[in-house]
């Protein structure tokens, strides 16, 4: 299979490193075995001349544009937090990216490479991701894309993408086991200690709390929400509180930040619920109780529900105590107890 690793100014050079590096592994592997190599890898820059990378590293491609007459798998690197200010710049890209998609060529778009991809018109229609940080601007910015924010790798026919960072691995494993067989790709993941469970992006993503709004009434209600959450909130009362109608403040609020004040409400209790369980060692039931819910059972339905994983697996893949080596506190669950 050819394969056409994109580089271009301020993209990422992980990106990059890995899209080859992965294809090299699964080159190598399946010499030793049959003698032959699945990928035919080259690179290739808009004119054929080196790319600065963030960080400030520069790669140096071996053809230009022009000179891939055919290729069957394009990798688009991702672009860091640098993409909405590339995106003008990538004109040449687009066009591209079009020739080779109309010749029946995949694309597979790392991160926000997937930016370049939607807006080279050729992901209007079918499945995307990229990273969680992203995702509203992406979404408000190509509305047509059925974006799948959650999701590490999405597949729509010739069209793959993956998320955020680290999750390109997923996408270069994903692209070893469908173009060359599901045992390479295994032998990848183990000889470069990469995970190949299919895993979700949802528990690294963080609620964004809109506050760069003009309704400063709103913005009052916003406050008063994070500072009372662990009180019962009456949705009437609050609305009295602020000399609003309970219609008035359910509209003006949504309009103001994108979410109903039970949604919003509901994101707040969610997001101190995760610093908690990232930063101390309490029982999850008195966890609950501090955000504001009283039945620990369906709180924890919902938090797996909302972040995807349990909040006993939240605490053993993001707590800083757990990750240093630190024994459990009072009233910390028991492995395999309370919230898993």
């Amino acid at each position: 299979m050819r394969v056409t690793v994109l580089m271009a100014e301020r993209c990422s050079a992980t990106s990059v490193s890995a899209a080859m590096e992965f294809l090299e592994c699964a080159n190598v592997l399946q010499r030793l075995a049959t003698g032959a190599e699945p990928f035919e890898v080259q690179s290739a820059s808009i004119d054929g001349g080196p790319v600065s990378c963030t960080g400030g590293l520069r790669l140096t491609p071996q053809k230009a544009l022009a000179e891939i007459e055919e290729t069957d798998l394009i990798i688009v690197p991702g672009f860091m937090f640098n993409i909405l200010t590339v995106l003008p710049e990538l004109e040449p890209v687009y066009a591209w990216l079009r020739h080779h998609h109309g010749r029946n060529s995949y694309i597979a778009s790392m991160c926000t490479g997937t930016f370049v991809t939607a807006q080279a018109g050729l992901l209007e229609g079918k499945r995307a991701t990229t990273h969680w940080i992203f995702s509203e601007q992406f979404a408000r910015r190509f509305p047509r894309v059925r974006l799948q924010a959650e999701r590490t790798v999405t597949d729509d026919g010739l069209l793959l993408c993956s998320a955020g960072s680290t999750t390109g691995s997923d996408l270069l494993l994903h692209i070893i086991r469908r173009f060359a067989s599901p045992q390479l790709a295994a032998e990848c993941s183990k000889k470069l200690l990469v995970d190949s469970a299919e895993r979700l992006q949802t528990p690294y993503m963080s609620d964004h709390f809109n506050k760069s709004h003009q309704d400063r009434d709103i913005l009052k209600v916003q406050v008063w929400l994070e500072k009372h959450l662990a009180q019962p909130i009456d949705l009437e009362q609050v609305a009295e509180r602020f000399a609003l109608s309970q219609r008035n403040l359910i509209r003006r609020f949504k309009e103001a930040t994108g979410l109903t004040p039970g949604q919003y409400l509901q994101n707040l209790r969610i997001d101190r619920a995760k610093h908690l369980l990232e930063g101390g060692q309490e029982n999850f039931d008195r966890i609950t109780e501090q955000v504001g819910y009283e039945d620990g059972s369906s709180f924890r339905r919902l938090f797996k529900q909302r972040v995807g994983i349990s909040p006993g697996a939240y605490r053993s893949r993001f707590n800083s105590q757990r990750q240093a080596g630190a024994a459990p506190g009072p009233g910390a669950w028991p492995t395999g107890g309370a919230g898993r």
